[in-house]
């Protein structure tokens, strides 16, 4: 998903934003008496960092300040991200970004307005199915047999919809991996007894049931208990 079908119109393009040449104290004065607590600094065009209240109450007293220009400060350095870009490739940079909103640029570097972090993540999480109404399901297994193809078809031959999965190493040397999936399916105690005769390592899953089905879980494993012997 391009991160243009993604923030749509949560895009903020009204949010005020300042030249790098513009007077630290009628930048505060703005900031103050509109109550924005963050802004947009631009060069060319282009966004160079963001500035907070709390960069400029500081200075506010300083005789000094009447003449500094905000790119005399050290504000922090960042950049923006990509109305081109993938919303997957921009995860990995979203921590270099400390304030909650995030700029956003066009293809050629341009500033387009600004968007929260906390709605990208959100988006994220819903890609991936993080929320209310999905199970996770973890199976170790060996990294030289993987084959995902023949797991996904045992998880849907027993009626669990696969909603996403990732991987990631079993251990620090990288010898097997751990396949997490989100799932959908009406009996989660069923389908992990069923993984285990196929051979599967269970490594975790979503609780079976609530806390005060705790006898009804017991009762369950009984049964499956005895029906092994």
């Amino acid at each position: 998903m391009l991160l243009n079908e993604c923030v749509g119109s949560t895009l903020d393009t009204t949010r005020p934003f300042f030249t790098d040449d513009a007077l630290v104290v009628e930048v505060l004065a703005f900031m103050q008496k509109e109550g924005v607590e963050c802004a947009p600094v631009l060069h060319d065009g282009e966004v160079t960092a963001m500035v907070t209240t709390m960069d400029l109450v500081p200075l506010e007293q300083l005789e000094k300040t009447k003449k500094l220009r905000l790119k005399d400060l050290k504000l922090e350095k960042v950049g923006s991200i990509g109305l081109h870009e993938h919303l997957f490739d921009i995860f990995s940079r979203m921590h270099l970004f400390s304030s909650p909103l995030i700029a956003v640029s066009e293809r050629d570097g341009m500033y387009a307005g600004v968007v929260e972090k906390a709605l990208l993540l959100e988006r994220i999480a819903a890609i991936f199915h993080l929320g209310d109404g999905a199970v996770t399901l973890e199976l170790d297994v060996p990294s030289f047999d993987l084959k995902l193809s023949e797991v996904i078809a045992a998880l849907e031959k027993n009626d669990a919809t696969v909603l996403s999965f990732g991987m990631y190493p079993a251990t620090p040397d990288g010898d097997g991996v751990v396949v997490t999936f989100r799932l959908q399916t009406y009996d989660l105690f069923r389908l992990v007894k069923n993984l285990e005769k196929y051979g599967y390592s269970v490594r975790y899953t979503s609780p079976f049931f609530q806390e005060k089905d705790d006898d009804m879980r017991e009762k369950a494993l009984e049964f499956i208990r005895f029906m092994d012997m």
